[in-house]
């Protein structure tokens, strides 16, 4: 009988133990988010020619030809081979579907990609390659150079805005937070909340202003989200 007594506390005592590492840690789950802002110093341009004809070589040899142009020109306007790519070459024949899939003509098109490292050129730029044949502005994205160093200035302020609203909920219910849980990045935000002391940060760009432009950069996001729990 006594036996089978200390048996049982030893199976009680057992089944505590395991419920109680089976226990969610204590931790704090806030959100810190932080934007730093910097005015961008490159632009991406991406500027394509297309052409038509019912050739498919004639098609063809107008769009080389403008393209040709147009490299000619980046290179007179003293941009780097390295910051200039074909990023697509197409020749597609088009149907008329009202004459029972006729081919009408044939359409030629090259898209380049040109990294401009001063935008206080992109205005004559842009003008110049037009003129040099190019006939579709497809994209302009603004960027900077530094970005390595925004990112750790937002994720810095982001985290401190964290261990605040950490700090001020414990506060509130008279304890202290620890030393972090755990703490994760990712480098786009998730749709869904996480679990964890989140931490948001973004770099937004803003172009300075100047005079009489034709275009402008506007703000540019680079989300930054890291997870810390805190016990």
């Amino acid at each position: 009988m006594k036996l089978s007594r200390f048996v049982s506390v030893l199976l009680f005592l057992a089944s505590i133990a395991v419920a109680q590492d089976k226990l969610p840690p204590r931790v704090v789950r806030v959100i810190g988010a932080a934007d730093v802002r910097a005015v961008p110093d490159r632009a991406v341009i991406e500027i394509g020619v297309e052409k038509q004809d019912a050739s498919a070589t004639v098609a063809k040899r107008a769009a080389d030809d403008a393209a040709r142009r147009i490299l000619a020109d980046l290179r007179a306007s003293g941009i780097e081979e390295k910051d200039i790519q074909t990023t697509f070459l197409s020749l597609q024949p088009q149907f008329n579907y009202r004459k029972g899939m006729k081919m009408s003509y044939f359409v030629a098109s090259q898209t380049l990609s040109i990294t401009l490292r001063d935008i206080s050129r992109l205005d004559v730029i842009v003008g110049s390659l037009i003129k040099a044949g190019g006939n579709r502005i497809d994209s302009i994205e603004y960027g900077t150079s530094d970005l390595r160093k925004y990112r750790d200035q937002a994720r810095d302020l982001a985290v401190k805005a964290a261990r605040e609203k950490a700090q001020a909920l414990a506060h509130a219910l008279g304890q202290e937070i620890g030393k972090a849980y755990s703490i994760d990045e990712v480098a786009e935000p998730a749709n869904s909340y996480s679990a964890g002391l989140m931490s948001n940060s973004s770099i937004e760009l803003t172009r300075a202003r100047q005079t009489g432009p034709t275009t402008a950069a506007g703000e540019k996001r680079f989300p930054l989200r890291s997870w810390c729990h805190s016990t």
